[in-house]
């Protein structure tokens, strides 16, 4: 346990600093003079911040929403007051205590509790619904990079993060034909190495669930998707209007042509919530476009403060939902912690508990 404690803490230690690192490098090439006045104008154009900031908040709204079409559709019914703030209360965890995982399986726990279901059960709508939302955010990615070949071929500067994309979909899609097809491939090497580590066969057979469950509710994966590329199309007019508030000369078609990427590359889990990533691909990609660096670092910092906000705002629903279950936000937070451990052991889910 002891040693399991000193790994997470050193890949942790680590990854801050190759984010604090990334921001470092960022920041010393800045002309800092710039840089504020770039912020001070935003708060002067603060119509278009303020609509960034409800544009992010619609994508949690659609997001929602889409987890309770998936949570019907296995007939869980959760009423849609306390789903919001579930919701919300994921949303803070995966932020700011539990780590990546975590917020997903504090919603699995909160769903367990309410409607008395498996914990596998409530995993697989959790599982559903980020599915959706990555198959999305990779298809809109694809169709981006088509739409805009020629101005990715151009670019050098667009090169490398257009093949790391098509690495990911690439890696994505045989992942999830492997799995789907797991019967054809059982008798590999490589599957009898993931059935041997803790909790791989559950995620395996809950991946499984939910491949039956699309493949049997066509309907399902129609309106899913849909919730998905809404909630896409929101996200970019979100850039789009912080953009305008820091003066970006950037066209709704450009934001469509690089967000997609930047977002789904800072996904990757190099650095605490992409910090820095995110920065340093913004920074090259909409430099490419012609936006100074001051304005890219800009909208990059504006995108990730505006959802610690939303964030924050999930932190605030959580102590209210706690109190009206009798507990302290303290006590709710400690069991909470303790059972996503739990089940982040029984699930072999890593990083459920990096804070």
């Amino acid at each position: 346990m002891n040693t399991r404690r000193i790994r997470k803490a050193v890949s942790t230690i680590a990854r801050l600093a190759l984010g604090a690192a990334l921001l470092a490098c960022i920041f010393s090439r800045m002309h800092f003079p710039d840089f504020r006045a770039v912020l001070l104008g935003c708060l002067e154009r603060w119509p278009w911040l303020t609509a960034g900031i409800i544009l992010a908040g619609l994508v949690l709204l659609a997001g929602a929403v889409r987890w309770r079409v998936i949570l019907q559709a296995r007939g869980l019914h959760f009423p849609w007051r306390r789903l919001l703030s579930v919701y919300l209360i994921g949303q803070f965890f995966n932020s700011f205590m539990l780590g990546v995982a975590g917020g997903d399986l504090a919603r699995a726990f909160y769903v367990t509790r309410a409607t008395g279901c498996r914990k596998t059960e409530a995993l697989a709508t959790v599982l559903v619904d980020r599915l959706s939302g990555m198959f999305m955010v990779y298809l809109v990615a694809l169709l981006a990079m088509g739409l805009n070949a020629r101005m990715f071929l151009s670019r050098w500067a667009l090169h490398l993060p257009a093949l790391m994309m098509l690495a990911m979909i690439a890696a994505g899609a045989v992942f999830l034909l492997a799995v789907y097809n797991a019967h054809r491939f059982k008798h590999w090497r490589v599957f009898d190495y993931l059935r041997r580590r803790p909790g791989m066969e559950r995620i395996l057979g809950n991946l499984m669930d939910v491949f039956v469950m699309f493949r049997r509710q066509p309907r399902l994966v129609l309106n899913t998707s849909l919730l998905s590329l809404l909630a896409q199309v929101l996200l970019i007019w979100q850039c789009y209007c912080l953009g305008r508030g820091l003066a970006i000369p950037l066209g709704v078609a450009d934001y469509v042509a690089v967000i997609p990427l930047i977002l789904s590359l800072a996904a990757i889990p190099i650095t605490p919530g992409g910090l820095g990533v995110r920065e340093a691909l913004a920074v090259t990609m909409l430099g490419a476009l012609g936006v100074a660096s001051e304005r890219s670092l800009s909208l990059s910092l504006l995108v990730y403060g505006v959802s610690v906000v939303w964030s924050a705002v999930g932190g605030l629903v959580f102590m209210g939902y706690s109190s009206n279950t009798g507990r302290t936000a303290r006590g709710e937070a400690a069991e909470l912690r303790e059972e996503v451990a739990r089940e982040a052991g029984e699930f072999g889910i890593a990083g459920a508990q990096e804070e």
